[in-house]
């Protein structure tokens, strides 16, 4: 029997910062842009295939982290290694908020789903829940005793799960206001 040997190929090399590439993410819409972070403190944006950056975000002070785009690729949110988050808005390509509240190094980020949400996760053991219309965190999750090295809402947006340096895996369930109301 005869086997035929696929071969891949390199569509695309590039120098993407003038320092490390911490860190990218690929649209999950249309699967062509992308999104990289740098010890250069920037965030540039990428159409797949093309060798120059769409747009090149500043504005962190510390090197990038993480990144992610939310649902329909207009956000881009940036997290650093002074903790701080960037939201930009990719049309006007300027920044929506600054957000603080991590003592450490923001090394995960994901948008929820459907909601105006997004969780990150740091070096200092704590998962947060931001709301991009409050412009500010809802909630915080702790309970890892070392840090949040990855996290993902799960795809109907019911839960989000972290994973740590602790050897964890920890899944917490949605927040709710002090009304009752499912904020995600």
């Amino acid at each position: 029997m005869a086997t035929t040997t696929k071969r891949a190929y390199k569509l695309q090399e590039f120098v993407a910062h003038s320092a490390s590439v911490n860190c990218l993410k690929i649209g999950r819409k249309s699967s062509r842009v992308l999104v990289t972070g740098g010890e250069d403190h920037k965030v540039n944006l990428w159409a797949i295939g093309k060798p120059n950056a769409i747009l090149s975000l500043s504005g962190h002070s510390s090197g990038i982290d993480s990144v992610s785009f939310d649902s329909s690729e207009v956000l881009v949110a940036a997290g650093a290694a002074s903790g701080t988050i960037k939201l930009w808005d990719l049309e006007e390509a300027k920044i929506l908020r600054t957000l603080t509240g991590h003592r450490s190094n923001c090394i995960s980020l994901d948008f929820h789903p459907f909601g105006e949400f997004f969780a990150s996760g740091s070096l200092d053991t704590n998962l947060t829940i931001w709301d991009i219309r409050r412009k500010g965190c809802i909630h915080t999750y702790k309970g890892h005793t070392r840090g949040v090295n990855t996290i993902r809402f799960t795809p109907d947006g019911r839960w989000v799960v972290s994973g740590g340096e602790d050897n964890t895996v920890k899944v917490f369930s949605n927040y709710r206001d002090s009304l009752g109301v499912t904020l995600f």
